[in-house]
């Protein structure tokens, strides 16, 4: 008896030894690696999705497009002009250039009626601009010469019609800084970048005249195309003094250029 109870026990050890034998075989199959594991997990994290940005960029690195710094100054006046079914279209851009190339600033031409506002990238020689007024839009792509003193490019009219169009920086007088208008005072003043500073008295603002600093019946008038009442934005052109034109812009940041050009 006791012989046939030690043969059972044997046999039920033998039988466990099996079988965790076999469940650790079981195991080994159907459980992945480490490896395994953390590539289903790699596959199973949401994936973040490609912007247009990101589109853009990819692009411009397979064609092997890079963005130049800028090799020429675009701040400054230009005085532009393009022939359109035989008639001279003359006009003038006010522009403003950060040291990336990004280009701020305003224009006035006959293409498009109105004051407009003008933003754009000068890359090398190369620029493109982008023009706004109330009278609709235009982009425009010029180049400028090697001593960054001339500009030429085209533009498209409505009907598709390409126009060819050319400019050269006015020889001026420019100074710059930032200005402050204080409304209820009527007091305008302005901070030169050199240093030091200037205040006019305000005696009328309307939407295209500012006088300033009257002495009697003699005032500094400055006159604008168009704009808004309170708002400063925009060129200002002062031509009181023979021979010689004083052109101020005012721009959105709280900056101003003021010109001084010699017009005999």
């Amino acid at each position: 008896m006791k012989q046939k109870v030690m043969l059972i026990f044997g046999c039920l050890f033998a039988i466990m030894i099996s079988g965790n034998s076999f469940a650790e075989s079981i195991q080994k199959q159907t459980t992945p690696s480490s490896a395994v594991r953390q590539k289903q997990a790699r596959e199973t994290e949401p994936q973040e999705k490609l912007g247009l940005e990101d589109a853009i960029h990819i692009l411009k690195v397979l064609s092997g497009y890079t963005s130049a710094p800028p090799a020429f100054d675009a701040t400054g006046t230009w005085a532009v002009q393009s022939v359109q079914n035989g008639v001279v279209r003359k006009g003038e851009v006010f522009l403003q250039m950060r040291p990336d190339g990004a280009i701020t600033g305003y224009a006035e031409l006959t293409s498009l009626p109105g004051l407009s506002t003008v933003t754009g990238q000068v890359h090398g020689l190369t620029f493109d601009l982008h023009l706004t007024s109330d009278f609709g839009t235009m982009s425009v792509g010029g180049s400028a010469d090697a001593e960054g003193d001339s500009i030429s490019g085209s533009f498209f009219l409505q009907d598709n019609v390409e126009v060819f169009w050319d400019g050269h920086k006015q020889t001026t007088q420019t100074v710059s800084g930032t200005y402050q208008h204080d409304t209820e005072q009527n007091i305008l003043t302005l901070l030169f970048e050199e240093g030091g500073s200037m205040f006019f008295t305000i005696y009328e603002f309307t939407a295209t005249v500012l006088s300033v600093n009257c002495n009697g019946d003699i005032c500094t008038i400055w006159e604008r195309k168009n704009g808004e009442t309170l708002n400063l934005e925009g060129v200002w052109r002062n031509n009181q003094q023979e021979g010689v034109e004083q052109i101020i812009t005012f721009y959105a940041d709280g900056t101003f250029s003021n010109i001084q050009k010699v017009t005999q």
